[in-house]
């Protein structure tokens, strides 16, 4: 099976896990921002096509992994999973699971 390696985030007051697939150029790893109260993570590359948005039941459902608020963890995920829209936040697949 065919993997990817992307980052995963989830912020502090959030439900939602961000996958950070591999930039064009740029920083590759999320990092944290700077005087905010809360953890909340972001990539100087903010490229829509560059990260997908779940919510953290559907990404469980689809990844059968959860992780934690306030984290961020390298992981290599099945790319025919990972290029699916089954459970996206944002998809314009009419036709996928929601």
């Amino acid at each position: 099976m065919k993997t990817e390696k992307v980052y995963l985030t989830r912020d502090e007051g959030s439900d939602r896990i961000w996958v950070w697939l591999k930039p064009k150029k740029g920083n590759w790893s999320p990092h944290k921002m700077k005087d905010c109260e809360m953890v909340v993570y972001q990539r100087e590359d903010m490229n829509p096509d560059r990260s997908i948005e779940y919510l953290a039941t559907d990404f469980k459902k689809k990844f059968n992994m959860l992780i934690n608020k306030k984290t961020k963890k390298c992981a290599r995920l099945p790319s025919n999973l990972l290029h699916n829209q089954d459970y996206r936040l944002i998809s314009d697949d009419p036709k996928r699971k929601k």
